[in-house]
This record gives C-alpha cells, sequence and structure tokens, in this order.
C-alpha cells in the first residue's frame, strides 16, 4: 500500500502523461480462451516529490526516477466459453480489478552505453465475482453483436489480493550509422509475490529505433497488463521483440482461490513467452501495438496462449 500512496502523492510533483493499454486475444479472429482480455490505465510523473526522494537510500539521488498509478482489470476464460457446466479440464472462469503504484528509476551515468532500469510495484484488488470481468465481457460481447459466454457461475470466488512485483534492466545502447539510430540490447530479471502470482522472471530483449535513451522503461510483467508504455519522458520510435521464460510457484487463475474451495488445473511451473512490436509517435502521442505468444499454462492446455495488444500514451 505503501507504494500506491506515494505515487499519489507525488502525482502533482511534475508533468508526466497518461497511458492506456488493451490487450485481446479475439483481434484479428472471433473467440475467447485463457487470457482473453486485459486493460490497463496509467498515469505517470516525470518525477516525485521531493519528500518522496529524501526517503529513497543514497543510491537512487542521482537516478532520473518516475511514479504511476495504475487501474486495471483483467480477463480469463476456458476454450469452451459456449458450455454451462463445469470444465474440469479446463482453466477456471476468472476475472481480476486491481489498483497500483510504482516506482522506477533509471541510472544516469554520462558516457556509458549501458544503463541499468528498476521498477518496483504494488498492487491491490479484488479477484471473483466482484472484479466485474462477467459483466465487461458481456458488455462488450453485446456491443460486438456477438455470441454469448455461458460459464461465468462457476468463476473463481472473490478473494481480496495484494500483489508485489520487482524487475532489474540492464541496456546496452548503441549507434547505428549516421542518422541517429540505435540498437539495444537488454536482459532482465525479476519477480512477483503474492496471493495472485509468485514467480520468477528473466528475460533478453532487443530494442531498434530513434532516441531509445528517453524510453528506456522497464515493461509491467504478467500476470499484468504486458506492453510498453511511455517511459520516463516523450521518446522517439522503435521496433522490439522481447523473450521472458517465468518459473511459476503460484497462479491464482490456475491454481484457484487461496482459502476457499474453487475450481483449479495442473499448471505448468515453466511458461515462456514471446512478444514483438512498435511504438510510433505523433507529436506528444505515442502508439503502440504488439502481439505476443505465451506457451501453454497448465496440463492439457488446447494450445499456446496468443493476444495482441494497442497502447496510446499522451505525455504533458
Amino acid at each position: 500500500m505503501g507504494a500506491i500512496f506515494l505515487a499519489i502523492g507525488s502525482a502533482t510533483a511534475s508533468a508526466g502523461g497518461i497511458s492506456l493499454q488493451l490487450e485481446n486475444d479475439s483481434f484479428g479472429r472471433t473467440s475467447d480462451a485463457d487470457y482473453t482480455q486485459g486493460l490497463r490505465l496509467s498515469y505517470t510523473t516525470d518525477g516525485p516529490a521531493g519528500w518522496v526522494q529524501s526517503l529513497l537510500p543514497e543510491r537512487y539521488q542521482n537516478r532520473e526516477l518516475a511514479t504511476q498509478v495504475f487501474l486495471g482489470q483483467a480477463i480469463f476464460t476456458p476454450f469452451e466459453v459456449f458450455e454451462t457446466d463445469l470444465l474440469e479440464y479446463d482453466r477456471p472462469y476468472a476475472g481480476w480489478l486491481y489498483l497500483g503504484g510504482a516506482l522506477q528509476s533509471v541510472d544516469l551515468n554520462p558516457g556509458s552505453s549501458l544503463r541499468v532500469a528498476e521498477r518496483f510495484e504494488v498492487s491491490v484488488g479484488i479477484v471473483g465475482p466482484s472484479s466485474g470481468a462477467e459483466q465487461a465481457q458481456r458488455a462488450t460481447h453485446a456491443l460486438l453483436r456477438t455470441y454469448d459466454v455461458n460459464g461465468w457461475e462457476n468463476q473463481l470466488r472473490d478473494e481480496p489480493t495484494l500483489q508485489l512485483s520487482y524487475a532489474r534492466k540492464w541496456a546496452h545502447i548503441q549507434s547505428v550509422g549516421e542518422r541517429g539510430l540505435q540498437l539495444e540490447w537488454s536482459a532482465t530479471l525479476g519477480g512477483h509475490l503474492g496471493n495472485v502470482n509468485r514467480s520468477l522472471v528473466s528475460g533478453v530483449g532487443v530494442r531498434f529505433g530513434r532516441d531509445l535513451f528517453s524510453s528506456l522503461e522497464v515493461s509491467a510483467l504478467a500476470p499484468y497488463t504486458t506492453g510498453p508504455e511511455s517511459g520516463m519522458r516523450a521518446g522517439g520510435w522503435y521496433l522490439y521483440s522481447e523473450l521472458q521464460l517465468r518459473f511459476v510457484s503460484r497462479d491464482i487463475f490456475l491454481d484457484g482461490n487461496t482459502f476457499k474451495d474453487s475450481h483449479s488445473v495442473e499448471k505448468e511451473t515453466r511458461v515462456g513467452e514471446w512478444q514483438f512490436g512498435l511504438v510510433l509517435p505523433t507529436g506528444r502521442y505515442h502508439w503502440s501495438a504488439y502481439h505476443a505468444r505465451r506457451s501453454q499454462e497448465f496440463i492439457d492446455q488446447y494450445a499456446d496462449v496468443n493476444f495482441f495488444g494497442i497502447g496510446l500514451s499522451a505525455s504533458f
């Protein structure tokens, strides 16, 4: 909870930006399965309030800092959404509504092509009917005049959530040619702790584009909405690709409720994810589009998980 109030308290410290991301497995096809939709609205400041920075350890005093407040929702369904009965062999219906805050830092080392970025997140939320996932999906399908989803009576039960996440990214950026283009190679380590997800995360990535130093953010890691956001300040355009490997000890969307009886499936403890996309600026706006492919998350899963994401960020 502390990081949430730190982020909210610093929201007026300096100009920042607002970002909206939407992920869905139905872009380009008509179906719902597994991770079917994610939505995240976030507000980022260019720097925290002075009193917040004074509370940080000495090693953060010479770093570029940003704080963020975010609100999100995630929806999960089994493959056969027309069935009304509980599908013992498939994942549970589940929804998650969460509110969180984040602190991000970038090590400023003049003259060095190596940059180090860190991100710490904390969120509180609710899994179950109170998340509004059923209503959100039904409203979307009614708006699009498509099929109904019949199995929400079998969803996970209400459970409050507390989730902590941390990631550290090392990035080497080098110039390519004489047109101001740059290439970045990066490695990321991190993890999650909480009753939603407990896992360790490792990743490698590459970016190619312009003004990469100004957008050295650490993207939010699953189970949150995963796509790129506008960084510390408005940057240039870039193409990117990232590969992650997650070692999972708990996933509430597969293991079921923590303290109540609920449907569950046997999860895979190692999950890989590959993502690629692009970010384009138009004035103070940044547009992003990406595709992700996630390996099977539980035993006997019908297929790998595929979803697309789009995002819009506006800098103030």
